[in-house]
């Protein structure tokens, strides 16, 4: 296949990179993602996959493979001249080879009730959660006949990221993740089976953003807040590690870019189990304000990363349409969910505030089974509730 080159990559795509190096060959699927784009008016099946070639020509991570230099140790994407869009059903445990071929497949499914859907496989080093909502909005203006600037390119931003201006803020990001997880007190985790659950809080997104209001914090920050304080009740360590997945996208020269950027950032919390939580969202509002100025590293420089030390978090952010005008508290239930994606963090909370608070927890710890996993989640929305309810 004829390429246009071969670049350094991003340092998101190096932490990607470096996670899926240490994997066993039987998790590399747990990287792929499975989405599915609802298309709204009568469109051909043929218009389609016209949209879709004309995605992955936009966008350069859609027809990326990447190339390890054995002697060197380095890896390097190159950038494919056509892009080889492959069309057909595919599996979601399906591992992708990154060297290859470009790690996505797409297929059209037209239900007798309903219009046509797209529906993808991607693998994250492709597009992470911010790039997967990009690439959705432009296939729409492509089926619309829109016109669309022109897309960053993750090579670009590779360059940018090797550069002279950008040294000092690398070896920043590197010492302030040493010194942060250095300081964290750390005791010893056994590995336990995999055990997933979801409660809905049944608090809305409207309700959930008034009390975030009302403590003068972001309603991210007070949700990292009420896990930070559940996890000192349940634990009794008062200083809580909490690793955050950092968007990185704050500069608009890469909001649009289709690619991997996130990177986990670590933040440490001191808390108080006993006491308000409002004192604990203040500590997490500067504590994550400061972690995300870090949030670009070189994951070569900091050492192996241990995903057993401190507890992780990734916050789903609303849409941008979200109506904060429901205030109404639900009742709230609990939902077990089957086991997906044995590698990576041992202690992981999934949060998603619409339309209403729903947390997902996935642990892989000795000493904890579905009832300690029950009763922590069921202090997060306790902890929550009572948080509204002081803003009503």
């Amino acid at each position: 296949m004829p390429i246009e080159g071969t670049y350094p990559l991003t340092m998101g795509q190096l932490s990607m990179w470096k996670a899926l190096a240490v994997r066993p060959p039987e998790q590399l699927w747990e990287s792929n993602q499975d989405v599915v784009w609802p298309v709204a008016a009568p469109v051909t099946e043929e218009r389609i996959r016209h949209a879709l070639t004309a995605l992955a020509v936009r966008h350069e991570s859609l027809r990326t493979v990447y190339r390890p230099a054995h002697e060197s140790g380095e890896v390097r994407q190159a950038v494919l001249r056509d892009p080889p869009v492959r069309f057909g059903e595919a599996s979601v445990r399906e591992p992708f080879d990154l060297t290859a071929e470009p790690a996505w497949r797409a297929w059209v499914r037209t239900p007798d009730d309903g219009p046509p859907r797209v529906h993808l496989v991607i693998h994250h080093i492709v597009a992470d959660g911010a790039a997967l909502r990009v690439l959705e909005s432009d296939f729409h203006a492509l089926l619309r006949d829109e016109p669309l600037p022109d897309a960053p390119a993750p090579r670009e931003v590779a360059e940018r990221q090797r550069g002279d201006a950008f040294r000092e803020r690398l070896t920043a990001a590197a010492e302030y993740r040493r010194h942060t997880v250095a300081a964290a007190p750390r005791a010893p985790v056994s590995r336990g089976p995999l055990v997933r659950a979801l409660v809905d809080t049944g608090v809305p997104y409207g309700a959930a953003r008034r009390a975030a209001q009302h403590l003068r914090v972001t309603l991210p920050n007070l949700l990292l807040a009420v896990y930070a304080q559940a996890l000192a009740a349940t634990t009794g360590v008062a200083d809580q590690l909490l690793w955050q997945l950092a968007a990185n996208r704050l500069d608009p020269a890469v909001r649009r870019l289709v690619s991997s950027m996130t990177q986990w950032v670590p933040m440490l919390v001191p808390v108080d189990p006993d006491g308000p939580l409002g004192s604990v969202a203040r500590e997490v509002n500067v504590a994550a304000v400061r972690a995300m100025r870090h949030g670009v590293y070189d994951p070569f420089a900091v050492g192996p990363h241990d995903f057993d030390h401190g507890s992780y978090v990734t916050f789903i952010p609303p849409p941008a349409d979200a109506d904060p005008a429901s205030t109404e508290v639900l009742p709230g239930r609990i939902e077990w969910l089957p086991p997906r994606s044995y590698s990576g963090a041992s202690f992981y909370l999934i949060a998603r505030a619409h339309p209403t608070v729903q947390l997902t927890l996935r642990v892989m710890r000795d000493g904890y089974g579905r009832a300690e996993v029950e009763r922590f989640l069921t202090t997060m929305a306790d902890l929550l509730l009572r948080t509204v309810k002081d803003a009503q």
